[in-house]
């Protein structure tokens, strides 16, 4: 039992280091050799966790949509609400998890289109998740698919430059907060069907 918690305990380290190290040089760009250093470990100790980086990259993204789906999809699935505060507080969770996580998933998904190191799982995953949000958008707002991908793609970088702005700070959370709630609202009620006269 202590020997799976301390290969837990190296693993989580070694996730961490890879996380910290894609977060400072903003890309994926790292060697086994680099974390291993940063952990102070043999690289041949890191190939019994992970087979390489893409590996770790994988693994990060997944524990990322984790996180970030338990934080979005339940404002939008509350059909109590209307559909512009569902998605205000989704953005909302979506802010505060790129001000506490930084652009790891960002970086990891402006890079899938190249050598993409996700995995057939994390791909799934991934669009998963964005048929999910993109489906409550098409009812919610009478769009067609590819209508409601745009909305997404637009109000997702909203959070996106304002978590950016308050992990530079240049701004508090709470101005970004009223700042995401306002701009996402207004794309939200852009895209609305206008009322029948």
């Amino acid at each position: 039992m202590e020997a799976t918690a301390v290969e837990g305990d190296r693993e989580r380290q070694l996730l961490a280091a890879a996380e910290d190290m894609i977060r400072e040089g903003r890309t994926l760009n790292l060697s086994l050799a680099e974390v291993a250093d940063r952990i102070g470990v043999s690289r041949s100790l890191l190939y019994t966790y992970f087979d390489g980086v893409p590996a770790i990259v994988d693994e990060l993204f997944l524990r990322h949509m984790d996180t970030l789906g338990a934080r979005i999809l339940p404002p939008l699935a509350s059909g109590k609400t209307p559909y512009r505060d569902r998605a205000s507080e989704a953005y909302a969770a979506y802010l505060d998890y790129l001000i506490e996580s930084g652009p790891v998933l960002q970086l990891i998904l402006r890079e899938r289109h190249q050598d993409s190191p996700l995995g057939p799982e994390s791909q799934r995953r991934f669009r998963q998740l964005v048929r999910r949000v993109a489906s409550e958008t098409c009812h919610a707002l009478d769009l067609a698919p590819r209508e409601a991908f745009v909305l997404i793609e637009l109000t997702g970088g909203i959070p996106e430059a304002l978590a950016r702005l308050v992990r530079g700070g240049e701004i508090d959370r709470d101005t970004a907060h009223a700042t995401c709630r306002r701009l996402v609202m207004a794309s939200v009620d852009g895209f609305a069907p206008a009322p029948a006269r």
